[in-house]
């Protein structure tokens, strides 16, 4: 069955070209100097202008836990302690001893962040040329590059007039290949799961008559330390006795930080199906579709976050969400409706 990938063009998970432009707006209103992926953001937010980028869990003389901190805020310890705090960019947790938020919480480097690794799966991402099969299957889920679960759902969008696909998927210590009549497959359990740090192909396949229609997209599978750093954190958040929606925000910064688009869905999406009246939950939904390429599920969130936002008068969450609104916009307006849409 390797011989058919082998037979036909194939391409890596990618977005359409004119998706890729509007990355370019994205990036203006999304990025750092350093290259961090950030929420759409405006200015004149909250805190007398300026947007929190951390939040004090406990051990400051002057702040109250839990208080969310802009980046000149001053750390304040017990003499000869420190000051535990959660940085949303970085979406870690820090003992800090002295100086200001914004030289601790400072988001990953552009150095960090620099070419295909894990540390920065966008750099993965092969634009769509104009020349490109429209119809080649491209995978869905796990939404983004980079993953933490060793057996992820697949899905894939459809190919019109397929009557079948094979999915293989190939790297160190696992090599399968299965043939399946619909878009969606469950890791089987009888293979070997993807192990920690390491890239995997994920080649679908579609079977259209005589002809096949084949597709490449690539898996980072998180290193174990990430991982267990991941874990961590998400553990110490758990204790903070939080609300849902605010435990929920935290955890998207931790999985937002490592790359792993498809927990942070996982996670917002959770607070949606229990009508969360929080409009920043359906915000954030709204930028992690949009990071994994889901326009349309984007849009849906958007619009959620705009009549939320309405609603109990936030203009600050009102502007994010019109500004993601309009980007999602476009790019679905780009988009042909039978291909990228996913199965809700």
């Amino acid at each position: 069955m390797r011989t058919v990938l082998r037979s036909v063009k194939r391409t890596k998970k990618c977005i359409p070209i004119q998706v890729a432009a509007i990355a370019s707006i994205l990036l203006i209103l999304n990025l750092g100097t350093s290259g961090q992926t950030q929420p759409i953001t405006t200015p004149n937010l909250q805190f007398g202008g300026c947007e929190p980028i951390a939040k004090i869990i406990e051990g400051d003389r002057h702040w109250a836990s839990l208080s969310k901190v802009c980046k000149s805020a001053q750390i304040n310890p017990e003499p000869g302690g420190t000051v535990e705090v959660f940085c949303y960019l970085r979406g870690s947790i820090l003992q800090v001893s002295a100086g200001t938020i914004g030289a601790q919480c400072l988001p990953f480097s552009a150095r960090e962040r620099s070419g295909c690794s894990l540390q920065n799966e966008h750099n993965c991402i092969n634009i769509k040329g104009p020349n490109d099969d429209p119809d080649v299957p491209k995978l869905i889920t796990p939404y983004g590059v980079t993953s933490i679960n060793p057996r992820p759902m697949l899905s894939w969008a459809t190919t019109p007039g397929a009557s079948s696909y094979i999915v293989q998927v190939e790297g160190i210590g696992v090599s399968w290949s299965l043939s399946v009549p619909n878009t969606q497959l469950p890791y089987p359990k009888d293979q070997p799961g993807l192990q920690a740090g390491n890239v995997y192909d994920v080649n679908i396949i579609a079977k259209r008559g005589e002809k096949f229609i084949a597709g490449q997209s690539i898996l980072l599978l998180l290193p174990e330390d990430r991982a267990q750093q991941v874990a961590t954190t998400i553990k110490r958040l758990q204790t903070l006795q939080e609300s849902p929606d605010e435990l929920a925000i935290d955890m998207d910064a931790v999985y937002n930080a490592q790359g792993l688009i498809d927990e942070s869905i996982v996670v917002l999406s959770a607070r949606t199906k229990v009508s969360s009246q929080n409009p920043a939950i359906y915000r954030l939904l709204g930028e992690r579709y949009l990071q994994g390429n889901s326009v349309f599920a984007a849009s849906s969130a958007y619009k959620s976050a705009i009549v939320l936002a309405q609603k109990v008068n936030n203009p600050d969450e009102l502007a994010l969400a019109e500004a993601g609104s309009k980007i999602a916009a476009i790019a679905q307006s780009q988009l042909l409706p039978t291909r990228i849409k996913p199965a809700q």
